[in-house]
């Protein structure tokens, strides 16, 4: 009995040996297995690779020129070292000066950090220098800034304004979309045969039709030429037609070809009041009656004065109690004559041409005379007459195969003026996936020369 107990005693332990040994080795193999990391998927070594050039560079940013704002002191913000913001300007100013910048402009910019130090390079920088240009600086591999000028492309479009005169003429044809440029241009167009203080009432009807150009991209855009003109004061018309004569210059004619600038002008200087007219008068400083041969403009000393009409200086230095005095010979019997400057507008002196409107001098008190002042006279055939009753020469007038060329200009522009006011004609859409739509738009510039 005893020894089965042994036996059975001994079978035991020898079974908890054999399992102690194999849950042994099982815990020791799970222990040294190794556990592979989790994979990383493609898509976010790529983000983090892109988040990683980002915070390196290269960086671009869009400044808009501010008052007291220099190109200098944008590129000094940006952290560009002086000497290579100097260089970069320095570039620029052959095609373009940074002293031209003006407030609301805007500069692009792309600069990258430095390889060593704080500082930072720049790369590449963008600017407009006027509508019709950009301005490019790139910075080549050898370090060298190198400047370039572009010539945009501008859309040509035409404008007809058209308007009644309730408050005057600039404010209502402002109003009405006008371009300040090109009401300047009409008025001193008209200037000649109407008075632009006294004709003008409300009721007026005017017109203007003139060429524009576009930048599509910012949405500016600049006048070209005042094509045509019209006015309708009281029931009477006054039209214009601007038209260049083979081998002439470019002017308006009204539709008859009479050329509206006057071969002299009405007044040689602006804003002025007649405190002297033409004949006998007491003369203010030798105090008896005497001839006066001119009509005296009163206006305050360095007023521009112009000049009546195309010609050449006879004579300009002093003459006697006249001051500082201009001759101008415009043809071979007829003169105009302007006292009592104050002094010459630079480029003018015996011998030089003259075109109408251009500034000769400037109003003064010089020579005999008791306040500032221009004496002005005409003389025809070597008299003395009134300035304020010879108003003009006669008229130039278009004639022959040149008459015919400028009736042809006119037939365009009224033409233009038509297609201008067609309704837009809008093509109905394609049900079929037709993706590729173009519209095009045909534009032929107007010859007017």
């Amino acid at each position: 009995m005893r020894q089965s107990l042994a036996k059975l005693i001994t079978i035991f332990l020898c079974l908890a040996i054999a399992y102690g040994l194999v849950f042994y080795v099982s815990l020791k193999d799970l222990y040294e297995q190794e556990i592979d990391p989790l994979p990383i998927t493609p898509q976010v070594q790529l983000d983090n690779e892109e988040i990683s050039k980002a915070e390196e560079g290269p960086y671009d940013e869009t400044f808009t020129i501010k008052e007291g704002d220099t190109l200098a002191i944008i590129l000094s913000r940006l952290g560009i070292p002086t000497s290579q913001a100097h260089e970069a300007i320095d570039a620029l100013s052959k095609v373009f000066n940074p002293k031209d910048l003006k407030v609301d402009q805007e500069v692009y910019v792309i600069y990258d950090s430095q390889t060593e130090g704080n500082d930072y390079d720049l790369k590449f920088l963008r600017l407009r220098a006027d509508l019709e240009h950009d301005v490019e600086l790139v910075r080549t591999g050898g370090g060298i800034f190198e400047a370039t000028k572009y010539k945009k492309q501008l859309k040509h479009e035409y404008a007809d304004i058209q308007g009644d005169i309730k408050i005057s003429l600039y404010a209502d044809a402002l109003k009405a979309g006008a371009s300040p440029k090109m009401l300047y241009d009409m008025i001193k167009a008209f200037s000649y045969d109407i008075d632009f203080q006294r004709d003008i009432q409300p009721g007026t009807k005017f017109s203007l039709f003139y060429d524009t150009f576009k930048d599509e991209e910012s949405g500016h855009e600049r006048p070209g030429e005042l094509l045509s003109a019209k006015l309708v004061i009281a029931d009477t018309i006054y039209e214009i037609f601007r038209f260049q004569p083979p081998g002439g210059i470019p002017g308006y004619y009204t539709r008859k070809g009479e050329a509206v600038q006057k071969a002299l002008l009405r007044t040689p200087i602006d804003g002025a009041r007649i405190n002297s007219g033409f004949g006998n008068r007491k003369h203010p400083i030798m105090g008896y009656t005497k001839m006066h041969k001119g009509v005296d403009f009163g206006a305050p000393k360095g007023t521009p004065i112009m000049a009546a009409g195309d010609g050449v200086v006879e004579r300009c230095n002093k003459y006697g109690n006249y001051g500082n005095y201009i001759c101008i010979r415009h043809n071979g019997s007829t003169k105009t004559a302007y006292a009592h400057l104050s002094r010459y507008a630079k480029g003018i002196s015996t011998g030089s041409k003259v075109r109408q409107g251009q500034v000769i001098g400037y109003v003064g008190m010089t020579g005999n005379t008791t306040g500032p002042h221009l004496h002005f006279e005409l003389i025809q055939n070597g008299k003395h007459v009134n300035p304020q009753k010879v108003t003009q020469l006669p008229k130039s007038k278009l004639l022959g195969k040149v008459l015919q060329e400028f009736i042809a200009v006119i037939s365009k522009i009224e033409k233009m003026k038509l297609d201008l006011k067609k309704p837009t004609i809008e093509t109905p859409p394609v049900d079929q996936g037709d993706i590729d739509r173009t519209s095009q738009s045909v534009d032929v510039p107007l010859q007017v020369s």
